[in-house]
């Protein structure tokens, strides 16, 4: 079965304060390999699809597989033109869309499969996504909690909440709680609370998480996450050296 949702590189903008060691430039604290893949929902409505949407369905799956996104695009936009009342090809859709960056166009597809169902998660995770890569982070946070409603226990949806805040810079221990429940399934969670650990002055906690992280078996960052780590060690030593002459 194809995994549910699309492979992304979400890019946090938050920075560290002014005092601590900010990471490499060009740093990316989400690793897009850890995603699930977006997108395949099922629902009953698939058994009342027509079959010319159906071969549709078909060609664009045949696409996809070959690694051509945009026709896969376009044949689930002709089976919507045929049966416009399906959950899954909205949602689908949504997610070919994200894969091609357009990421507006992604967000009006899952609000379509939303307004079809409404008590279905996936799509509500799917939409966080892409009001997230949008930078719309209210309603990118509105539909993650949604998502964590109707799916309490999904970890990708208490990830991207995670995600969010943290690029808000808001409710931090909301923030940390949610990326260490997502550790197991995403390496990069360490990453994001390094960060919000750097901005509340907790510099031994954010480089206990860099180093958790250089652990991590096949850890794609590693090299970028070591030099942040030597530079804040750095400026911690200087920091605790100048304050030496002040204790004597």
């Amino acid at each position: 079965m194809r995994l549910r949702e699309c492979a992304l590189l979400l890019v946090l903008t938050a920075r560290v304060c002014a005092q601590t060691e900010p990471p490499p430039s060009p740093f990316i604290p989400i690793d897009p390999s850890r995603l699930p893949r977006l997108g395949e929902t099922i629902s009953v409505g698939k058994l009342r699809i027509p079959p010319k949407a159906v071969k549709e369905i078909q060609r664009s799956q045949t696409a996809l597989q070959s690694g051509d996104v945009r026709s896969s695009a376009v044949h689930l936009e002709r089976a919507l033109q045929i049966y416009p009342q399906s959950l899954e090809v909205h949602n689908n859709l949504g997610s070919r869309y994200i894969e091609l960056h357009e990421y507006e166009r992604a967000a009006a597809e899952f609000q379509k499969a939303i307004d079809i169902d409404p008590h279905v998660a996936q799509p509500f995770n799917n939409l966080s996504v892409a009001y997230f890569l949008l930078q719309r982070y209210p309603e990118a946070e509105a539909a993650a909690r949604r998502s964590l409603d109707l799916d309490p226990r999904n970890p990708t949806s208490r990830y991207m909440l995670g995600c969010i805040l943290a690029a808000e810079k808001r409710n931090p221990l909301e923030a940390m709680e949610m990326l260490r429940q997502t550790k197991g399934e995403f390496p990069d969670s360490r990453l994001l609370l390094a960060e919000i650990l750097l901005r509340r002055g907790d510099i031994d906690e954010a480089e206990n998480e860099l180093r958790d992280y250089l652990t991590v078996p096949g850890a794609e960052k590693k090299q970028n996450v070591e030099r942040w780590l030597a530079r804040l060690t750095r400026t911690s030593a200087a920091a605790n050296s100048a304050a030496q002459p002040n204790k004597r």
